[in-house]
């Protein structure tokens, strides 16, 4: 049997901005509301602090969110993908929990 190399799991902490644009995700009236942001460019530089807002994807759950993405070409990143897996995937579980969701941050539940 072949030897196989067990890696421990590490937290890349390192930021790369995705050339695509930027997400901003939050909970309103029952439904998970994804807007996404075009980068600005300024002098030839990507201004990440701000963009331009070219859609918002509204659903009840991360898979379709998701899937919606991708199908647009939204992300070209992969640890950007899977930052938005996992917050869409907190989105959720707090939408189904009633309990409130912010970006970034920890969901707690009483």
């Amino acid at each position: 049997m072949k030897d196989v190399e067990v890696v421990m799991a590490r937290e890349n902490k390192k930021m790369v901005f995705d050339p695509k644009g930027f997400f901003v995700i939050f909970l309103n009236d029952g439904e998970i509301v994804v807007e996404h942001y075009e980068n600005v460019k300024k002098e030839g530089k990507l201004e990440v602090e701000t963009g331009d807002l070219d859609v918002v994807i509204k659903g009840v759950d991360a898979k379709s969110i998701c899937d919606t993405i991708v199908e647009m070409g939204l992300v070209s990143r992969l640890d950007h993908a899977t930052y938005l897996g996992r917050e869409l995937e907190k989105a959720e579980i707090a939408l189904r929990n009633n309990t409130e969701y912010t970006q970034c941050e920890d969901i707690y539940f009483s």
